[in-house]
């Protein structure tokens, strides 16, 4: 019986101590522990922990890890500084205090300036070790440390370009979320096709170890072909200045459309997914980024910044987002296994991503 259950425990606890454990979300389990862990609610700690984890989706061994900073050997020193803490609060100074005032008439003074204190407290010690919890997680994770040699690559791929738009490749990749999500995922070692390459980042972060993968990408903005072209000159690369409707798309391994599609009427964009699906090869991916309708402020100021982009760059039509249904209607009629993850940006912006796969010739027989 307990054979059975062995390996599923097993695999329960390897996700349990692994989720979310990229430095933001690692950042935010230890402050919400920490938190919890100084504010006078014994007792009630390790749920309310818990429950914080819950309902951020954090990692909960680490959350409940540090609330464990309330332990006898600190507690009498986040106890002295949550009083003085407080005093100077309400005061304006720090006050003397004696253990004889939790006895005497002062006690409810004391008691109050304690949980004052120690909310200041908490957000003080939490923010300090979130910010520590960040910094270890990004240098030391395996991950990580792909991510950071894979944009490595690409700033240096582009060191050459002009100012302004090695500028912006550099800012691109350090505040889009998007790489790092890539980093995650299988690329692949075939033909890869960047519908609306702009400056041909994603192309370029593909072909990290594998500078000889043939690379397709097309893009409206001649000036970002020029600077692709130029950058990627060493790669087997083909950039143009071609329209996504009308780009001949190659057999492919891997095919990316990010920011694009919403440029597009719903019925452009589900034949351009179709042509998509049916020029990947067996096991080839599909993979793009389209907005989340579905979450309140952040989908607001999600299509309120593209209407504004839309408006600087004359576009005569307004974004056109599909339900996320839909998406994956086009793609499962087309053949196609499909995954939806959705994520938020470094800025407020609400997106999902779509990976889909053609299955191989053998799992589709």
């Amino acid at each position: 019986m307990f054979e059975g259950l062995k390996a599923p425990l097993k695999k329960f606890a390897a996700t349990l101590l692994t989720e979310r454990l990229d430095p933001a979300s690692a950042a935010a389990a230890v402050f919400c522990g920490v938190f919890v862990g100084i504010v006078p609610i014994y007792g009630l700690q390790t749920l309310a922990a818990l429950g914080l984890a819950f309902l951020f989706r954090l990692n909960k061994p680490l959350t409940f890890a540090s609330t464990f900073i309330n332990n006898p050997l600190l507690q009498p020193l986040l106890v002295v500084a949550s009083l003085e803490l407080g005093g100077f609060l309400r005061h304006g100074s720090f006050q003397p205090w004696h253990l004889i005032a939790f006895s005497t008439a002062q006690m409810r003074e004391q008691i109050f300036s304690w949980v004052l204190g120690s909310l200041l407290l908490g957000l003080i010690v939490g923010a300090a070790l979130a910010f520590l919890t960040a910094i270890v997680v990004y240098w030391t994770a395996p991950s990580q440390r792909l991510l950071r040699r894979r944009i490595g690559f690409v700033n240096r791929t582009y060191a050459a370009s002009p100012r302004y738009d090695r500028g912006f490749v550099r800012w691109k990749m350090r505040l889009d979320r998007i790489f790092s999500l890539l980093a995650a995922e299988n690329l692949g070692s075939g033909t890869v096709v960047d519908l609306g390459c702009g400056y041909g980042m994603a192309l370029c972060f593909a072909a990290f170890d594998q500078p000889v993968r043939r690379l397709a990408g097309c893009d409206l903005s001649a000036h970002r072909i020029e600077v692709a072209q130029q950058a990627l000159r060493d790669f087997n690369a083909e950039t143009s200045v071609c329209d996504v409707r009308d780009f001949p798309l190659p057999s492919a391994d891997l095919i990316l459309i990010l920011d694009v599609l919403q440029y597009l009427s719903a019925d452009e964009q589900k034949v351009l997914l179709r042509r998509c699906c049916a020029a990947l090869e067996p096991d080839g991916r599909l993979i793009f980024r389209v907005h989340d309708r579905e979450r309140g402020l952040r989908t607001l100021l999600t299509l309120g910044l593209d209407r504004l982009l839309f408006s600087t760059e004359h576009v005569g039509a307004r974004p056109m987002i599909l339900a996320a249904e839909q998406y994956e209607s086009v793609l499962l009629e087309a053949g196609m296994q499909v995954e939806m993850r959705r994520f938020r940006n470094r800025l407020p912006l609400a997106h999902i991503l779509i990976l889909a796969r053609r299955p191989a010739v053998e799992s589709a027989a």
